[in-house]
């Protein structure tokens, strides 16, 4: 029957009743849930914790949020929390969901704005803890709460999250370069659980992972879907404790386990010792809140010992404090120096950081080494030597990290760790997601890869215990280190603080370097190609 033979035996308002009707019942659940319990005194601080954290999100966020799009990951923590046989969450479409429970349905829909928005978020939370199993314990709502709020942030952006009570605690301890754990710095990339760097002398390290390896698995269990924060509180445990770790790596056909075994980490992040040539040598290991002054004290002793330049190291250096990268760059920068700025949605969120005096190593020569493993604080150091022309860049390309990530305290003793604003380098240069590139690439790429790799089996763990980097204090230190070996020559060959001639002596070394790897002898060299200093 067509609209015109509806409208001749239909008035214009039954007809109207009539079809606003259908809509009704095209979008109404199969069943519709019976009225929710109230709220428990435990559910009440869950919501209290949901309504501050999306507040600080609507107002903090480095960019505009889709809290669509965060609340729909937001239900799906719950379905975590309650298990998919009591709760399954059906999406819809962008903005419309379905909560099913037995013959039960609850209609959610994040279309609106505000308050309509949350308070869709908090029925959606009610209805999934009427059907959680009864008897869970104490703080068993809360939790699921933690785990929802978790895969909100966590929606936004890899390195934001929520932080509970625990994690929150250790965190601000963390900051202080003694904490409990395997002494490595984590990031979530392409949804992986993916390692930045091991911290030099902790469990990680002498395992032998890697940056960039990927945690695929923990103590058997698959990490996908993981958060940072679950990652992170499933890894750390008493000291003395192992955690198996499932580590896949490009070039392997499987991931492999490794048994790394907890401990106290106490990051003693300088270390320093005068190289042949009167060449001093920093190998900095990340950033808490002495790094300054440990980096101080130790330029210092290499200036006493009669150091004339210097390599620092920043690779696999995965970061740590804003202000503690901006005071180690004051060392070699002029006065009033731009170290780097930040910029967020609001215009209160960009800030300029500058030198505030001359450092004691402004005009001297320096090399800095960074990697695939040198990110955040670390580029930030890296990318401000660059741009402002005060030292040369060997070795690889560095992480990408860099989001300014803030820490804010809400109630119940959490806390959150948002994403508010973005790095820049002196000149403009966004870090995040593109890294510092070095003005000369050396050392090993990010990863090798062999031909043949797709045909190579698994080879069997090796029962010979893995060869660790050589001590600052052995006299070989550095002997096979390409990278540092091509700083060291190239500060031997010039006293030079401009970059552009540190750059073509590095070039005319590394030259001579490769030729002299390939066995090829200066008289073999083709006339009118040969490099001279």
């Amino acid at each position: 029957m067509d609209l015109k033979r509806l409208r001749q035996r239909w008035p214009a308002g039954l007809l109207f009743a009539a079809v606003f009707t259908l809509i009704l019942i095209s979008y109404a659940p199969a069943s519709t849930p019976s009225r929710l319990p109230d709220l428990t005194e435990e559910q009440t601080r869950a919501v209290r914790l949901l309504r501050e954290t999306v507040a600080q999100v609507e107002e903090n966020y480095v960019s505009l949020p889709n809290l669509a799009k965060a609340f729909g990951a937001g239900l799906k923590g719950l379905q975590r929390a309650v298990g998919k046989e009591r709760l399954e969450v059906i999406r819809k479409d962008a903005g419309r969901f379905a909560l099913r429970s037995g013959d039960e349905e609850m209609a959610v829909r994040f279309g609106g704005r505000g308050p309509e928005v949350l308070s869709a978020m908090e029925e959606a939370y009610r209805f999934a803890m009427s059907k959680a199993a009864a008897g869970r314990g104490e703080g068993a709502d809360l939790k699921a709460m933690y785990l929802s709020l978790g895969a909100m942030l966590n929606s936004l952006d890899p390195f934001s999250a929520f932080l509970p009570p625990e994690v929150f605690r250790e965190m601000q301890v963390e900051t202080t370069g003694r904490y409990g754990g395997l002494g490595i710095t984590i990031t979530a990339r392409d949804k992986k659980i993916t390692i930045v760097s091991p911290i030099e002398e902790t469990p990680a390290y002498e395992a032998g992972l890697k940056p960039e390896d990927v945690i695929s698995l923990v103590n058997g269990e698959s990490t996908q879907g993981w958060s940072l924060t679950e990652a992170v509180m499933k890894m750390r445990g008493p000291p003395g404790t192992a955690v198996r770790l499932g580590i896949s790596r490009k070039g392997w056909p499987a991931p492999r386990e490794f048994v790394v075994v907890r401990a106290i980490i106490q990051i003693r992040s300088v270390k320093a010792r005068v190289m042949k040539g009167d060449v001093g040598y920093i190998r900095l290991s990340a950033f808490h809140e002495r790094t300054s002054d440990e980096m101080g004290a130790a330029m210092r002793r290499l200036r006493d010992a009669g150091a004339r330049s210097l390599i620092l190291d920043l690779r696999n250096n995965p970061g740590g404090l804003l202000r503690q990268s901006v005071r180690v760059a004051e060392r070699f920068l002029p006065q009033r120096s731009m170290v780097v700025f930040t910029r967020g949605r609001h215009r209160s969120q960009t800030m300029y950081f500058r030198t505030h005096g001359t450092g004691v190593w402004s005009r001297k020569p320096l090399i800095v080494l960074v990697n695939r493993g040198s990110a955040s604080a670390s580029e930030i150091v890296a990318g401000a030597i660059k741009d402002l022309d005060r030292g040369l860049l060997i070795g690889r390309k560095t992480f990408g990290k860099g989001s300014v990530q803030t820490i804010i305290p809400i109630s119940g003793g959490s806390g959150i760790r948002m994403t508010t604003a973005k790095y820049y380098t002196p000149l403009g240069v966004e870090i995040h997601g593109k890294g510092i590139s070095p003005d000369i690439e050396a050392g090993p790429p990010p990863n090798p890869e062999k031909k043949d790799q797709a045909k190579a089996k698994a080879p069997k763990p090796s029962k010979q215990p893995r060869k660790l980097p050589k001590s600052l204090d052995d006299p070989t230190f550095g002997d096979d280190d390409d990278a540092l070996q091509l700083a060291l020559r190239t500060l031997k060959k010039t006293k030079s603080a401009v970059v552009e001639v540190l750059r073509l002596t590095a070039l005319q070394v590394q030259s001579r370097m490769a030729r002299r790897a390939r066995g090829i002898s200066q008289a073999q060299v083709p006339g009118g190609q040969s490099l001279r200093p």
